[in-house]
């Protein structure tokens, strides 16, 4: 049986709905770490690719990390707008 799992928050933002998918197919992203990066990984090192674009980041550090993540997600954001019309 599977377990439903309780959301870590409690408010929706103004892009949820009851019928959207918790985990939704464009924001999926894949994490590649580069040879060096070990299990404590040191250096963070590597891309991450977004995948319903195709679209890859590299990145050298965690900030970096997440600079390519937001990057990724606002270029999915603006184009999904603009296919809308907004």
């Amino acid at each position: 049986m599977k377990k439903e799992r309780a959301s870590p928050q409690a408010s929706h933002d103004a892009t949820s709905s009851p019928e959207a998918p918790e985990l939704p197919t464009e924001k999926a992203l894949v994490l590649q770490l580069t040879r060096e990066t070990g299990p404590s990984l040191e250096p963070f090192a590597g891309r991450v690719e977004h995948i319903a674009s195709g679209r890859r980041l590299r990145f050298g550090d965690f900030a970096a990390f997440r600079a390519a993540v937001t990057r990724l997600l606002a270029e999915t954001m603006r184009s999904s707008e603009v296919g809308r019309g907004e």
